[in-house]
């Protein structure tokens, strides 16, 4: 039995208590507005002006941490903001620590929801540029690439099979030029040759590589056309 996609099943459950969240602090936010004496249309839209800065907020530090930039002015202002829609709320509750409490409770999710969802599609992304440095090849990983380069193909040296096994390519003369695929993409490609639908997850365990390190190797297997 195929197992669920545990990551849809993360990203699911924190956008449906993020909504939720923001649909109650947004109601108490706005009666906090009327009772301040906005006027109706305006008071629409300030619940926006507080709970919907969470959002762009969380963005930001999003963004910044994928350009490698500093992302501690994101943070403060989320904080700040979640701390100013807290106050709000508890404005609205009545005078007593448990509705006080259940009030607060709301931007607070918000915001926690709102970071659990950053770091998943931080995951997913794969975090800033970093070069990562190919790994000496152990002795096991040398008999590896050189069972596969010996591999006899019917088709020829220069056949699509081949080059895409060796990552190589061909010149004009038919004679096969020097393979390039690395020690890392031979782990990826031997994963997800012997487990076709295993997960990128997974796949990242098993070999010890990054998100992005493994997801990189696969798309370029995919190029070659020894992966689809």
């Amino acid at each position: 039995m195929k197992l669920p996609n545990l990551t849809q099943i993360i990203e699911s459950v924190v956008i449906f208590i993020a909504a939720g969240s923001f649909i109650i602090s947004y109601n108490n936010l706005h009666e906090s507005a009327l009772l301040m004496g906005i006027p109706p249309l305006m008071a629409i839209i300030f619940p926006l002006t507080i709970d919907a800065f969470l959002i762009i907020c969380t963005l930001f530090v999003l963004y910044a941490g994928r350009m490698c930039k500093p992302v501690w002015e994101g943070w403060l202002f989320l904080v700040l903001y979640t701390i100013a829609s807290i106050a709000f709320n508890i404005h609205m509750a009545p005078d007593d620590w448990w509705s006080r409490a259940g009030f607060a409770m709301c931007p607070i999710g918000l915001c926690i929801a709102l970071h659990f969802l950053m770091r998943i599609l931080e995951i997913e992304m794969g975090g800033c540029e970093v070069k990562e440095e190919e790994p000496e090849p152990s002795e096991e990983e040398e008999k590896m690439l050189e069972y596969y380069r010996h591999q006899e193909d019917p088709y020829g040296p220069c056949s699509e099979i081949s080059l895409a096994i060796d990552g190589g390519a061909c010149d004009l003369s038919g004679g096969k030029i020097e393979p390039t695929l690395t020690i890392n993409q031979m782990k990826v490609m031997d994963e997800f040759k012997n487990e076709p639908g295993i997960s990128m997850a997974e796949a990242c365990r098993r070999t010890g590589l990054s998100f992005k390190t493994v997801k990189a190797h696969y798309n370029k297997l995919v190029e070659m056309g020894m992966l689809s």
